[in-house]
C-alpha cells in the first residue's frame, strides 16, 4: 500500500474504490464494458474501513465521501471507522452527457443518474464551516469512468475556506491546493 502522508487535515475528500459484485458494468449509452476492476483496483469495504484515515485528521474535520446508492448502507461503516459521524448528504451530482441529456446506468432496480457525496463530521463544525450559501445540487457532465466534477472541490473550499485538505483515492490528477493520495496519482 502507498504510505499515507504524515500530515493532518481538516478536509478529507474521498472516492473509495468500492468493489462491485457485477461481472460487467454499463458504460452509459456506450454499451457494456469490462469489470470495474479492469479500470482501477477495487478494495473491500473492510479494507476501506481499515485504512488509517483517523491518523490524517485534525480535531475538527469534515469528510466528503462519494457513494453510489448500492453501497449507501456500508458507507456509514466507513464514515464511523474513519473517526467521523454521518452529518448529511453534501452533494448530489446529476450526471449529464455532453448534449445535456441525463446520463443513466443500469441499476439493480431502476436506472441511475445520480451519485451522492456524504458529509461526516469530526469535532466542531463551527471551527470549519465558513459559508452558508454552498448549493448541494450539481448538474454536470459525466466524463471518464469515476471522475468526479472538479466544481465539487471548489464548493468544498467555499464551504470551509482555505484549510488543509487531501483527496484520497485521487485518480489521475493533482489539483492545486490539494494534497493527493492514491495509486493513480
Amino acid at each position: 500500500m502507498i504510505p499515507f502522508p504524515n500530515k493532518k487535515y481538516n478536509i478529507i475528500y474521498a472516492d473509495p474504490p468500492y468493489s462491485f459484485n457485477s461481472p460487467k458494468y454499463q458504460d452509459g449509452n456506450r454499451g457494456f464494458g469490462n469489470r470495474v476492476e479492469d479500470r482501477y483496483k477495487t478494495i473491500s469495504i473492510k479494507d476501506i474501513c481499515d485504512l488509517p484515515v483517523k491518523n490524517l485528521t485534525n480535531d475538527d474535520a469534515l469528510l466528503f465521501m462519494w457513494v453510489v446508492d448500492s453501497h449507501l448502507e456500508k458507507s456509514f461503516d466507513i464514515i464511523n471507522a474513519w473517526g467521523f459521524q454521518f452529518a448529511t448528504v453534501g452533494f448530489v451530482w446529476v450526471k449529464q452527457t455532453r448534449n445535456n441529456n441525463f446520463y443513466y446506468n443500469l441499476g439493480k432496480y431502476t436506472m441511475k443518474s445520480t451519485e451522492l457525496c456524504l458529509i461526516g463530521l469530526k469535532g466542531k463544525l463551527k471551527n470549519i464551516k465558513k459559508s452558508n450559501n454552498v448549493k448541494s445540487l450539481l448538474l454536470a457532465d459525466r466524463t471518464i469512468h469515476s471522475k468526479k466534477p472538479n466544481e465539487i472541490r471548489d464548493r468544498i473550499i467555499n464551504l470551509c475556506g482555505d484549510i488543509p485538505r487531501i483527496e484520497l483515492f485521487a485518480r489521475g490528477q493533482k489539483v492545486k491546493g490539494w494534497d493527493c493520495w492514491g495509486n493513480q496519482v
